[in-house]
């Protein structure tokens, strides 16, 4: 399935996810719920695993959040990054 994506669809879809690292390696992280694409899961002989787990993420951005109004979605993402850990 083919996403094709306005570059302010582009900008907001990156900014509605984390890439961080753990001890087993690198994670995309939904800002907006729980979801997360672990890279090491892809495998690279399809492609590079990174932009495979990056593709996935986005394909989620785009699925189930796109219904939310970009407002409502930041709004969600601030309140998650300031909330306490």
């Amino acid at each position: 399935m083919l996403i094709t994506l306005t570059r302010e669809d582009m900008l907001y879809s990156l900014i509605m996810y984390r890439i961080s690292r753990d001890n087993r390696g690198t994670i995309l992280v939904c800002l907006a719920c729980a979801h997360t694409e672990r890279v090491k899961d892809f495998d690279a002989d399809l492609g590079n695993q990174r932009t495979l787990a990056a593709r996935e993420m986005l394909k989620h951005v785009h699925a189930v959040h796109n219904h939310e109004t970009h407002v409502r979605a930041m709004a969600m993402v601030m309140e998650r990054q300031n909330a306490p850990r």
